[in-house]
């Protein structure tokens, strides 16, 4: 679905009603009534009709609006995604928020695509103002839902070198978030990955170099942009230089206000620059640049100042979610949401109580500690948000249940996910020659996938993809659960295998506090490397995983967990794909950016490997 399409006929709609308003009003009478239809008719065909049309629907919806209802727009709130009965306790709670909180939108997990819409669709049709139905799908669907188009991390795609590669990724998103009925992306990161110990953006980020990392934000947001959803670049101001994670405590990050400007900032004003919809901030302290400690997503200093006065921006500012340790640690029940919104935010995000939220936020302005002019600014933005992606025209609230198997996962989507993902594959060393491994080396090698979190799926299509090309492969896993008396057993296995290929899987996640493997899996991986010399580690999730393997001979960077991945690793360890990535990232000591052999395919492709599906009767 076309936003510019979308948003063309649903101002020629409005614009068209106005007309009609004017001629079948009683509010003119004979030559002087003429006279006004005609002027009036005039200015409705005006050249420039779009904006009037916006405008006018804007404030229409405004003034209908008490001030309650107005406060309740600038809440978002979350919703499981899941099947529900329309006549259950489950679908009343969400009613309950929209017929008696009036919140502005909802942000969605878990579920399937057409239970999913099909929630959408009733929602929207309960709802008396259109709602901004939010997702938080990065790197596509799957990232939330079982279905959709999966993409590599942001640092992947970087690492394969060209931001139309992001534009895509934002396009294909966006069309298949608008079959769901989900019109508001909370994305791209827009974060410059410049601290190695960062837990919590890590590989979601595109890179190290904020010039670069700004041309691949702003080709997605463009992406976003064409495929017809709202855009969000997060967590501003910047939250890639934290070794902390913010859904824990709240990060400070002292940095002064040259580098500030030339590092952190550089991708936002790009973005922004692109048409960005949303800057979503973070729950982080900048005290050499704001001069205290309140956290960027509650401070009018970054909200006012930085993002309206300096940048220009006009666009939404909402904050990451009201329910993350940053805030919940240190402001009590609806304190951090009415302080977000007294900082100057539009939105605030997942409060952990809306009904108090609300309560809090409609009693400051009746006291007056909060401008009631600033609270109709922000519904403004938050209804030209509904307009620009077509809600103000009914017939565009709600998905067409008929045509989601015809976009979602389409063939040629699927396939350009997997070619990112195969121009992402870094091969940082090859000392000893093992990769790719040739057919015969392939039969004499050992592999070990080390699942790092807990999860029995881990490295399943991976492992699928090797007894596709290797008859009889000897693939074995080890995770939380595998004992010390099993490590010894497969080291000394080892021993007598030509070749060993390892693969860690690391998935970051919020809360996790982490982005390394285990030490137990750790430790047995650098006891192979330091035991034979022909050992070959793949890791799926981040680079810097090779701080805990400092001596392997051979490290290849697959960037991420999700399914295309494992593939694109697949085909490259066994010379399937030319492994051209270059890393965007650096890690002192081990390589630079721009590192990355390449090595030409040696053979043809093989099908892509699914994953074994019992059926039983």
């Amino acid at each position: 679905m076309n936003y510019r399409l979308i948003v063309d006929s649903t101002r020629r709609a409005a614009g068209f009603g106005l007309v009609c308003a004017v001629f079948f009003s009683g509010g003119f009478s004979g030559s002087a009534a003429k006279a006004q239809k005609k002027i009036a008719l005039k200015a409705a065909l005006k050249t420039r009709p779009n904006n009037d049309a916006e405008s006018v629907w804007v404030e229409k919806t405004l003034r209908s609006m008490t001030l309650r209802e107005r406060v309740g727009q600038m809440i978002v709130v979350g919703a499981l995604g899941e099947y529900k009965n329309f006549s259950s306790e489950k679908f009343a709670d969400l009613k309950k928020q929209i017929l008696e909180n009036k919140v502005g939108g909802f942000v969605f997990y878990r579920g399937d695509a057409l239970e999913l819409a099909a929630l959408t669709n009733e929602m929207q049709r309960v709802s008396k103002v259109p709602l901004l139905m939010a997702a938080d799908f990065e790197r596509g669907l799957p990232m939330q839902i079982k279905s959709g188009t999966s993409f590599t991390h942001n640092m992947g795609i970087a690492a394969a070198g060209d931001p139309q590669m992001a534009y895509r990724k934002g396009r294909i998103i966006a069309e298949e978030m608008r079959a769901l009925g989900i019109n508001w992306l909370y994305g791209p990161v827009a974060d410059v990955a410049n601290n190695p110990g960062n837990t919590m953006v890590n590989v979601r980020s595109y890179g190290e170099d904020a010039r670069r990392t700004a041309e691949f934000v702003a080709a997605e947001v463009r992406g976003l942009k064409d495929g017809g959803v709202l855009s969000t670049a997060k967590h501003f101001p910047g939250h890639g230089d934290t070794p902390i994670d913010s859904h824990i405590v709240l990060p400070i990050i002292s940095i002064d206000r040259t580098r500030f400007n030339q590092v952190e900032l550089a991708p936002f004003r790009a973005a922004i620059a692109a048409g960005l919809d949303s800057l979503m901030t973070a729950h982080i302290a900048l005290p050499q640049i704001t001069g205290d400690n309140v956290p960027a997503s509650l401070s009018p200093r970054i909200n006012a100042d930085l993002i309206r006065r300096e940048l220009k921006f006009d666009g939404i500012i909402t904050t990451d979610s009201l329910g993350m340790g940053a805030i919940t640690k240190n402001y009590r029940g609806a304190e951090g949401a009415l302080s977000a919104i007294k900082a100057g935010a539009d939105v605030a995000l997942l409060p952990p109580n809306p009904k108090e939220a609300i309560d809090a936020i409609e009693q400051a302005v009746v006291r007056g500690e909060i401008p009631k002019n600033q609270i109709d600014d922000s519904v403004r933005r938050i209804l030209r948000a509904k307009f620009r992606v077509g809600l103000a025209n009914p017939k565009n609230r709600t998905a067409d249940l008929n045509k989601i198997n015809l976009i979602v996962e389409k063939p040629e989507n699927v396939r350009a996910a997997n070619e990112i993902a195969e121009k992402s594959i870094v091969l940082f060393r090859n000392e000893n020659n093992v990769l790719p491994l040739s057919a015969t080396r392939a039969q004499k090698t050992m592999f070990i996938i080390a699942a790092g979190d807990d999860d029995p799926d881990q490295g399943n299509v991976f492992k699928a993809a090797i007894e596709q090309r290797v008859k009889g492969a000897r693939i074995v896993k080890v995770d939380r659960r595998t004992t010390e008396k099993e490590y010894e057993q497969l080291l000394n296995e080892a021993k007598r295998t030509e070749t060993v290929v390892v693969a860690p899987f690391v998935k970051r996640a919020a809360l996790k506090g982490t982005i390394e493997l285990p030490e137990a899996e750790a430790q047995f991986i650098r006891e192979l490397i330091a035991k034979k010399n022909d050992v070959a580690v793949i890791a799926f999730g981040s680079p810097y995983q090779l701080q805990q393997f400092p001596n392997t001979r051979s490290f290849m960077a697959a960037w991420a967990v999700e399914d295309a991945a494992q593939t694109a690793a697949a085909r490259a360890v066994f010379g399937e794909t030319t492994i051209r990535g270059k890393s965007p990232v650096s890690l002192p000591n081990f390589f630079k950016i721009g590192d990355g052999l390449r090595i030409e395919a040696q053979k043809s492709r093989e099908k892509d490997a699914t994953e074994p599906t019992e059926i039983f009767n």
